[in-house]
């Protein structure tokens, strides 16, 4: 009975010790809590975009206050200001202060040198240290155009950075985001490095192995080999069984390949004005990029829609008079040329004859970013010009040109009586005849008899001449508004 009383208060002892020990520990750690909850006071001063004594906890690292400084007098600063351009011009200065060799000084004489960015990189918090009470943190003069490195070529982030004494090559790989893997046979570096003013250059190439040590005003170059393992792809829009983007060789597709893997084209293809466009000429660059945009955005996008828009713009009206006969000033035929030239610049790919052996359109080589347009074959012909009801009117086969005009109302009063049909795949002129032949998508214009005077043509050539001025920036605008 003796044993167990002994045990049992041992047991008790034990206990007591150790729910003792506890509680110490808790109230121990708690007392040093609220120490660490005591403010403390931090000076910022040098060059930094506000300079004064702040306010600080012992549990803050020093960028933790420097970004929160920084927010406030932001904030404060930009107040009111609503303007997006001057609050970006702001915000650009606000953010040129210096994140490297700033001198942090503390109460007991130590002086430490402290690296921001390493720090933003890296994560290794002997760049950041903990404050402590009195602290003063001191930023350096920094000049952009003159105490700078610059890196570029195969990195991840080409960048100027600024120079801090005792740089070497690593930082600079470092802070442009380590080499990119994308190149290959990375292995050196080519700095150029000036003298005499800036007058002499001289080219140093050093392995990356080396790790040399930096000069201010450094300009490092990472040369590499393209591996060429890039996204190379053609959009393919219309008429095709499977619409969209099809992956290509670089240099090596043919557009007879590109069209096999989207199946081939539908029944309703209208292969005749069907196009490659390659982006050769401006307003063709913003055309394709709506084009991408709308149908990124939208995978059935009707990307004829956007046809008829500019086409209501003029550019059809300049295509249909680009081979007419009617003008009597050659000038005017050499503007209009001019202006398809630059509006409508595309490759001439004869989509009817891509899967022949005997010609060499199906061989056509097409590039990254190109787009190919098949539009839908409409069964429709347009009667325009001086007839009652102009518009468009659907093709019967085998009839001529009277049947149209008849369908649009017949002949106005001052109709001429030689009718022009505008072939729709071509956009060549030619006189009407009972036995001409009349097809989908061609056009039928009756021309007005009004007798025309030297002031008419001179007005319809400045009228010409504005539109053609005017169509890029019209262009632009239809783009603007696809995106």
């Amino acid at each position: 009975m003796k044993v167990l009383i002994k045990i049992f208060l041992v047991i008790v002892y034990l206990t007591f010790n150790t729910a003792y020990a506890q509680k110490t520990e808790q109230l121990l750690q708690k007392g040093s809590d609220s120490r660490l909850l005591q403010p403390i006071t931090v000076t910022i001063g040098g060059n930094f975009i506000v300079n004064g004594s702040f306010t600080a906890l012992a549990t803050q690292r020093v960028d933790h206050l420097i970004t929160q400084v920084f927010t406030e007098a932001q904030e404060k600063s930009i107040g009111n200001i609503n303007q997006l351009e001057i609050l970006k011009k702001i915000n650009e200065q606000f953010a040129k202060y210096p994140l490297r060799d700033i001198l942090l000084k503390r109460m007991n004489g130590d002086q430490i040198k402290l690296d921001l960015l390493k720090y933003r990189l890296t994560g290794d918090f002997s760049f950041n240290p903990y404050l402590l009470n009195d602290d003063v943190i001191i930023f350096p003069g920094y000049d952009e155009k003159t105490n700078f490195v610059e890196i570029s070529g195969a990195v991840n982030n080409p960048l100027k950075f600024q120079f801090v004494e005792g740089d070497k090559l690593s930082d600079a790989i470092l802070f442009a985001r380590g080499i990119n893997n994308a190149y290959e046979n990375v292995t050196i570096a080519e700095i150029s490095r000036l003298y005499d003013k800036g007058t002499r250059e001289e080219i140093i190439k050093v392995n990356l192995s080396d790790n040399i040590n930096l000069e201010r005003g450094d300009r490092i170059r990472i040369p590499y080999e393209q591996n060429n393992k890039r996204e190379f792809k053609v959009l393919v829009l219309g008429e095709v069984n499977t619409p969209g983007y099809v992956y290509i060789t670089k240099n090596n597709t043919t557009i007879r390949e590109v069209i096999n893997k989207v199946n081939g084209f539908t029944q309703n293809a209208w292969l005749e004005r069907s196009e490659l466009l390659k982006g050769t000429s401006e307003s063709q660059v913003l055309k394709m990029e709506s084009l991408r945009k709308s149908f990124e955005k939208d995978r059935n996008y009707n990307f004829l829609l956007s046809e008829k828009l500019l086409n209501e713009l003029n550019v059809e009206q300049l295509k249909l008079f680009r081979m007419a006969d009617t003008f009597p000033q050659d000038s005017m035929v050499v503007i209009i040329d001019n202006a398809l030239r630059l509006i409508d610049n595309k490759s001439i790919i004869d989509f009817t004859e891509i899967n022949s052996d005997s010609v060499s359109d199906g061989n056509y080589v097409v590039n990254d970013g190109d787009i190919i347009v098949v539009p839908k074959k409409e069964d429709l012909v347009y009667v325009f010009g001086q007839v009652k009801n102009p518009g468009y009117v659907k093709y019967e086969n085998g009839k001529n040109y009277n049947y149209y005009v008849n369908k649009a109302g017949g002949l106005g009063e001052r109709a001429e009586d030689e009718v022009k049909i505008i072939k729709g795949s071509s956009y060549s002129w030619i006189t009407a005849e009972l036995k001409s032949a009349i097809d989908p998508g061609d056009f039928i214009y009756v021309p007005k008899n009004v007798p025309k005077s030297l002031e008419y043509y001179l007005r319809a050539i400045g009228s010409i001449s504005s539109v053609v001025t005017a169509i890029a920036t019209i262009i632009l605008i239809v783009m603007q508004s696809g995106k």
